[in-house]
């Protein structure tokens, strides 16, 4: 009786790991102010893929981040899972000159730009709404708030 006692309690312990996984993106998408959307043009100096840890790491998803060199300085800019912008067509490259629309929100490792918009010389891609709501979400496992798939606007 205490083996099939465990076994449910482990079932309903591993139900919930979709959900701590997703505490962090749904943290900064709390966090995301439309009041505080800034728009910026520099130089793509460098991309960064992150890799989820912990209990951030389901389906290890990984994220772009890129650092964009502006006249005022290098701005942080997290555009989202690295396979739904390749879904997309979107390939940011080292040294390619961007327009970024996004909200700038404060983490705990410094200031960042939650990308709502970036055009290249390729097209425009839509990463999320005006409330920043992110449009892969439904779209990519492993991501919060689980809805039935929206296309991304491309220009």
């Amino acid at each position: 009786m205490k083996t099939v006692a465990k076994f449910w309690l482990l079932l309903a312990l591993l139900a919930t790991l979709p959900a701590l996984a997703n505490v962090a993106e749904a943290q900064l998408k709390k966090m995301f102010d439309p009041q505080k959307v800034v728009s910026i043009q520099g130089e793509i100096q460098r991309l960064e893929t992150i890799t989820r840890q912990g209990r951030q790491a389901v389906n290890n998803r990984k994220t772009l981040i890129a650092y964009v060199k502006t006249p005022q300085g290098t701005s942080v800019v997290h555009l989202g899972p690295a396979e739904f912008l390749a879904r997309q067509n979107f390939q940011p490259r080292v040294g390619a000159a961007v327009e970024i629309t996004g909200g700038r929100v404060s983490t705990r490792q410094g200031e960042v730009i939650l990308a709502t918009t970036v055009k290249d010389d390729h097209g425009s891609y839509r990463l999320r709404d005006n409330n920043g709501i992110p449009v892969w979400e439904g779209q990519t496992p492993g991501c919060f708030g689980q809805r039935p798939a929206r296309r991304p606007s491309r220009s």
